[in-house]
């Protein structure tokens, strides 16, 4: 998470000092019942539609449109 958003997950909010990773927790049961009587949510949110780019039909240029920018004039 350092290298994508700058962010530390092992520096302490308190102090900033390094903190030391002691546990995972892996079975996915225990991490619902912990979830659960935290009163967080115990499911990943519903995926929305999957994403298709439209192509548009250039009347003018009977010619379809990609979203790609024209080519050049002076090529």
């Amino acid at each position: 998470m350092r290298r994508s958003f700058g962010l530390d997950v092992l520096a302490c909010p308190r102090c900033g000092d390094r903190m030391e990773l002691i546990a995972a927790i892996e079975d996915p049961a225990v991490a619902r019942r912990i979830l659960e009587h935290l009163g967080l949510p115990a499911r990943a949110p519903p995926r929305g539609r999957p994403w298709r780019r439209q192509l548009l039909l250039d009347q003018s240029r009977n010619c379809v449109d990609d979203g790609a920018d024209p080519p050049s004039q002076f090529e």
